[in-house]
């Protein structure tokens, strides 16, 4: 399935005793839609507030429904704010996170306030330097450790992560920070966000992002930006066009 949402009311996307998450909504929809309870495997377990526009998830079912029709029935079942965008069978191997080849993250930051869009940017009302966060944000392409950028908190399998794409686009009053690697820590790129700001207002200068990524240091987490300017855009496949030459190493999932 590929799934649509946004994430402001919810305890992020994995299942959490007594909290409402995004796959308890949909595996409460599939349990009313077909009357069976599976596994929801999804390929990026959001954070509480992250939105998602190409979240994918996957699950075994006896229903002998089509695949089109079994979204209609989801559909009708789930709130508002999530929505299944389309669905197909795939072998009974896959597995929306492992076989994942990348994913791609995208961050909204604004330069003034919205009367439409609070729930989806960061309003930031400094003036940014944006060719300084672009440099950064070169910095950051290719395999490097981002235990600085992590939760201390979490289990981290593979600190390394292979970055293949890292850029920042302007718009109208909006600034896109885009970043596609094969996993990502907890926390990771709210913190990568939050230390490209900095570098925007110049209180810090474009190469602490290097010395960052060479130095495990607790800097980051001070800076870590507000969850609801960040979505998960898209998961990525063998196969899939723009997929990364590489193969992915085995990690413990993404996370952000």
């Amino acid at each position: 399935m590929l799934i649509e949402y946004e994430g402001t009311r919810y305890a992020g996307w994995q299942i959490q005793q007594g909290q409402r998450t995004v796959a308890g909504e949909i595996l409460s929809a599939i349990h009313g839609a077909l009357g069976e309870a599976p596994k929801l495997m999804g390929a990026g377990r959001t954070d509480q507030g992250v939105h998602a526009e190409g979240q994918v998830a996957n699950f075994f079912t006896r229903s002998t429904h089509p695949a089109p029709a079994i979204v209609d029935s989801l559909n009708g079942l789930l709130p508002a704010d999530i929505n299944i965008l389309e669905a197909r069978d795939v072998p009974m191997s896959f597995h929306a996170r492992h076989d994942a080849a990348s994913r791609r993250y995208r961050y909204q930051i604004a330069s003034r306030r919205s009367a439409f869009f609070k729930r989806l940017i960061w309003w930031v009302r400094q003036p940014l330097d944006h060719q300084a966060m672009e440099q950064a944000a070169r910095a950051l392409i290719g395999r490097h450790d981002f235990t600085s950028f992590a939760d201390k908190g979490a289990e981290i399998a593979e600190p390394r992560v292979r970055v293949f794409q890292a850029s920042l686009r302007r718009g109208d009053f909006v600034t896109s920070f885009s970043i596609e690697a094969d996993h990502f820590l907890p926390r990771m790129v709210r913190r990568i966000v939050g230390v490209l700001v900095q570098i925007g207002f110049h209180n810090l200068p474009a190469e602490a992002m290097d010395r960052f990524l060479s130095e495990i240091v607790d800097d980051p987490a001070a800076w870590t930006s507000p969850p609801s300017g960040l979505f998960l855009e898209r998961v990525v496949y063998p196969g899939d066009p723009g997929a990364p030459p590489v193969p992915r190493p085995a990690t413990s999932g993404s996370r952000t």
